[in-house]
């Protein structure tokens, strides 16, 4: 099971990713509409015990999710928790491995894609941590 914070500003896109996400196992932490909303609620109740993953989308209102990203990595978040960026951009377009992004979903796309690329970080995650063990 995964710990997974969404941030999406479509709230039907929000109810479909939990749908799908709790029925694979994996457990909603929280959900945010915009990158600030977001932030704040990252920042002041989850220091303790941070999600595994964020589902990011790059258009939002507010604060976009490249801006949501720089001001994470600001507060060192971004080599902790790993970041799910999803956009209709292409991963060439916003650089997402140079802004600490695991993975990138360009819109449209099959949930059922959207379920292998959350095992394929966590298999990632996890060799890392053998390295160190």
């Amino acid at each position: 099971m995964v710990d997974i914070y969404i941030v999406e500003d479509d709230e039907n896109l929000q109810e479909l990713y939990t749908m799908f996400l709790t029925k694979m196992g994996h457990r909603i932490v929280g959900q945010s509409f915009n990158g600030e909303e977001a932030l704040v609620d990252l920042y002041f109740n989850f220091e303790g015990k941070r999600p595994d993953i964020l589902i990011v989308d790059y258009h939002m209102p507010v604060k976009n999710g490249l801006e949501l990203l720089e001001d994470l990595n600001d507060l060192d978040w971004i080599n902790k928790t790993k970041i799910l960026f999803i956009s209709s951009a292409s991963q060439f377009e916003i650089n997402a491995h140079d802004r600490g992004i695991a993975e990138h979903v360009t819109k449209p796309f099959k949930f059922s894609n959207l379920g292998y690329v959350i095992n394929k970080i966590m298999e990632t995650s996890l060799a890392e941590l053998e390295q160190y063990t």
